[in-house]
């Protein structure tokens, strides 16, 4: 009988940095790329250094005075230094997912002032292009249909990287995340349509509460289980992926009607051409660079194509995006592929270990297991040594794959998302009133996330441990009940579903408030759960 495999200890998605709780305020500090780079070559202060220098030297660093040189000056407005800093706001779930929360509550209360509500509704409702072939969108169309497509592509790019040189590429290490993924979508739908039986309406919205939002998610609980270590974060980065893949896939089956198949062949051709030159553009910087930019923007006119042929066809065009990302090729690192039979022959890891470059092992040396488990992170911790900066892909040429997500990601996480939040939540609650108590939409999609997203998570996870799957390692009762809840939170998913569902109808604001109202309750209950653990930890201190 092969070894019953346990769910990595390591983060799913090299990009994200603000894993480690304890490194929290460190994270937040701006990014400063000159004090990365001379980080590991800058001697130890000593009294020697700091006598030698005259008392009225100007500091070099403009992070320690007030205004630095002028070099230091131009250096921080460099446009890459403000890219830098971009990516890394957009790749910080808890200020990503704040922001995006901020600009949906700013848009449910600007809707319904009276002196903001009437002039919100019409700009919502402008067509700021008039173009043909069915085009003439208005502006908030635009974003659920258009910009949202970013949103999209970068789900499909982490996917393709996941696939590549994620944990998704082990299927003994995300079977556990993917039935756990399973059984937050059904039970959610069970309990949606028990509430809304009898109504044909109310039943479209069947898939409105079956989505994760990763990024309230991971903020969540970094926020509220400090305790949890990387082994859950990357589970619940894992299980969030397979739930954006099962909503996709609803999405495509459940809400879109083929008009016109014809256009299919069409949108076949757009995502050859997308990856042909995709893959022709990073090849051709060898040769030529002014040939990387003509077969940029030939890709570019390949996925536009894709996208208007889908949304012809009578599906959601914002699924070109997925392909796209899927179809975009990517390389496998070579600390990757070291790591696989390493981690094939030893699949049993209960405690997590710290990560050694591997570029500090001399060459032919094969992976060995001489090194003792490591129990406490803390007691072992060398000098300067610091997790969030820990990069498993050493290789300093990256792939299109991952060229494309670095570039797209401050654009989805900073502009995308908190604009498609913003206009999706721009309801007037004037004609709901007393009646939402009663709404059998609005319960349906509340207790359908605060309900049935823990409890099928939480049913599927017992039934793995009686098939003899581990849970992740260093978790506890308590935090895997936490983590549950939390993936009650939905968000961008859930809106766009609840669009597509009730578009048009008076549900629309009754499922939207319900993917609002059940999202706070997750966070809530939570909260509530942490209180007793957070007053014996100050009795104790």
């Amino acid at each position: 009988m092969p070894p019953t495999p346990t769910f990595p200890t390591f983060s799913v998605n090299p990009r994200r940095q603000d894993y480690d709780d304890s490194n929290s305020q460190q994270n937040l500090k701006p990014f400063n790329p000159r004090q990365s780079d001379s980080r590991s070559s800058d001697p130890q202060p000593n009294s020697g250094a700091s006598d030698s220098k005259p008392s009225n030297a100007q500091p070099s660093n403009p992070q320690r005075g007030r205004g630095g040189s002028d070099r230091d000056r131009h250096n921080r407005l460099h446009p890459s230094n403000f890219f830098a800093a971009l990516s890394f706001l957009a790749e910080n779930d808890r200020i990503t997912g704040l922001f995006m929360m901020a600009c949906a509550l700013a848009g449910l209360i600007l809707a319904n002032l009276p002196e903001t509500g009437p002039g919100l509704n019409a700009l919502a409702a402008w067509i700021p292009l008039d173009l043909p072939g069915g085009l003439s969108l208005s502006l908030k169309d635009w974003i659920q249909d258009g910009l949202l497509t970013i949103f999209f592509l970068t789900m499909g790019l982490d996917l393709r990287q996941e696939a590549a040189t994620g944990t998704l590429r082990d299927h003994r290490q995300v079977l556990l995340p993917m039935l756990a993924a399973l059984g937050g979508v059904a039970v959610p739908i069970l309990i949606y349509c028990l509430f809304n039986l009898g109504s044909p309406a109310g039943l479209r919205g069947w898939a409105v509460p079956t989505a994760t939002d990763v990024a309230f998610s991971l903020a969540a609980l970094q926020l509220l289980l400090p305790k949890a270590g990387p082994a859950l974060q990357a589970f619940l980065m894992t299980l969030a992926i397979f739930d954006d893949l099962i909503g996709v896939l609803l999405i495509a089956l459940g809400y879109s009607s083929l008009g016109q198949p014809s256009w299919l062949l069409v949108c076949l051709v757009g995502l050859v051409v997308w990856a042909l030159l995709v893959r022709a553009a990073s090849r051709s910087s060898r040769l030529w660079r002014p040939l990387v930019f003509l077969c940029l923007l030939g890709a570019l006119a390949g996925g536009l194509l894709a996208w208007y042929s889908l949304f012809k066809a009578g599906i959601h065009p914002v699924l070109a995006g997925v392909a796209m990302g899927l179809l975009t090729p990517v390389a496998r690192s070579k600390a990757a592929e070291a790591e696989e039979p390493s981690a094939r022959t030893a699949p049993n890891i209960t405690e997590p270990t710290e990560h050694r470059p591997t570029d500090t092992k001399p060459s032919g040396t094969e992976p060995t297991e001489t090194h003792p488990p490591v129990t406490s992170q803390a007691n072992t911790k060398p000098a300067g040594f610091e997790p969030t900066e820990i990069e498993p892909n050493r290789n300093p040429t990256l792939s299109p794959a991952e060229r494309l997500d670095h570039f797209l990601t401050p654009l989805s996480a900073l502009v995308v998302l908190p604009l498609f939040a913003f206009f999706s939540l721009s309801i007037s609650l004037d004609q709901l009133g007393p009646r939402l108590l009663t709404d059998r939409v609005f319960w349906g999609a509340t207790l359908g996330l605060a309900l049935g997203k823990p409890l099928g998570i939480m049913t599927m996870l017992i039934l793995a441990g009686r098939l003899g799957l581990r849970r992740p390692a260093g978790s506890t009762t308590g935090n895997m009940i936490g983590l549950c809840q939390l993936c009650g939170i939905g968000f961008t998913m859930s809106f766009l579903i609840a669009n597509l569902a009730f578009a048009g109808s008076p549900h629309l604001e009754s499922s939207l408030l319900g993917v609002l109202a059940g999202s706070v309750l997750s966070v809530l209950i939570v909260a509530v759960g942490t209180i007793p653990g957070r007053l014996r930890s100050a009795r104790h201190t």
